[in-house]
């Protein structure tokens, strides 16, 4: 049977116009399955209304999403760059002089009273009843002198979250007791001290603190003084100064002896064994043992953030050679040794 004849109003010059007005919906769809003539027809029709409804949803997705709300922050970072205030504290500026104190624990205490006292310290068990508080002092009140001397120093107090018993890390403590027993001036009086909370440990020490100190002053340093425990020296400089390319004449190492003749050998051995060899073989840090150590210490499983605040540094920060000590060979802020 052929199909119904398609019914058209006639203009000057005998030419057909398509008539849909005068269809009902069932004609309409009888219309659209005719062949021939009108299979064009309908593939345009549900052609232009698949566009337009891909249009509409591409508009919307478009105008919603965060990079086209804000050109000038990066897709991944917006979140970040938000919240950072325009300008950097003033007290920042000009700073070229990073002084680093590593932490070792964690201080609990309140008052200047409680700076010794090993019950207000989260100590390891190899620390307990080896006056290791008294040493710990020492550090703080080295480095406090260092960076309160020198008007271009930045003095940071290095050290993550590594105990399970406070939600504090090491390098607020540190500060804090510093100021409780005002070993630093009070806050309104002196501001060029900052933490690094990341670090788990010597190497992120290090590196973590170079790019605290890029993000608040906004520049990296050109001098390097470390204040730490004298048998840790060669580690700082052969192994981690080695690591980051810094260079031997910009970089100081302040070593604070136990106080014991025995204790210092003990903790010499321990360090050539559970240290120093270990890093030598693995100068980044991230294979074991040294990596499951440092994991071992994240027991709040954080992270930092210092891809966003030291971008200069995020191919170093995620250098991990498979031989363990080929040297990053990327570019880097402070040039070459």
């Amino acid at each position: 049977m052929l199909p119904a004849p398609v019914s058209f109003h006639q203009r000057r010059g005998g030419v057909g116009i398509l008539n849909l007005h005068h269809h009902s919906p069932r004609s309409f769809s009888k219309l659209l399955r005719a062949p021939a003539r009108l299979t064009n027809l309908s593939a345009l029709l549900l052609s232009s209304l698949l566009a337009f409804s891909l249009l509409l949803n591409f508009r919307f997705f478009h105008l919603d999403s965060p990079t086209t709300q804000n050109n000038n922050a990066p897709p991944l970072l917006r979140s970040i760059v938000e919240a950072l205030p325009e300008r950097r504290p003033s007290a920042a500026l000009g700073l070229d002089h990073l002084v680093i104190v590593p932490g070792h624990a964690i201080w609990i205490g309140a008052r200047e009273e409680d700076a010794e006292v090993e019950d207000s310290w989260l100590l390891a068990s190899y620390q307990k009843g080896r006056r290791r508080p008294i040493v710990f002092r020492e550090h703080i009140s080295l480095g406090s002198q260092i960076a309160t001397e020198d008007p271009r120093a930045l003095l940071i107090f290095s050290g993550g979250h590594t105990s399970p018993y406070s939600a504090t890390s090491e390098g607020e403590s540190y500060l804090r007791f510093a100021r409780a027993t005002g070993l630093l001036p009070s806050a309104d009086l002196f501001t060029r001290v900052t933490i690094e909370d990341a670090a788990l440990d010597s190497y992120q020490n290090v590196l973590f603190s170079i790019a605290r100190f890029r993000e608040l002053t906004g520049a990296y340093p050109t001098r390097i003084t470390i204040v730490g425990h004298n048998f840790k020296r060669r580690r700082f400089e052969e192994l981690h100064r080695l690591a980051i390319r810094w260079p031997k004449l910009r970089f100081t190492y302040e070593g604070v002896p136990l106080g014991s003749e025995a204790d210092e050998r003990e903790a010499a051995a321990g360090e050539l064994a559970n240290a120093f060899s270990p890093y030598s073989g693995d100068l980044y840090g991230c294979h074991a043992p040294l990596a499951q150590k440092r994991a071992g210490r994240n027991f709040h499983m954080r992270s930092h953030g210092y891809h966003a605040g030291a971008p200069e540094l995020r191919e170093l920060l995620e250098w991990c050679p498979k031989d363990g000590k080929q040297i990053f060979p990327g570019t880097l802020p402070w040039g070459k040794e």
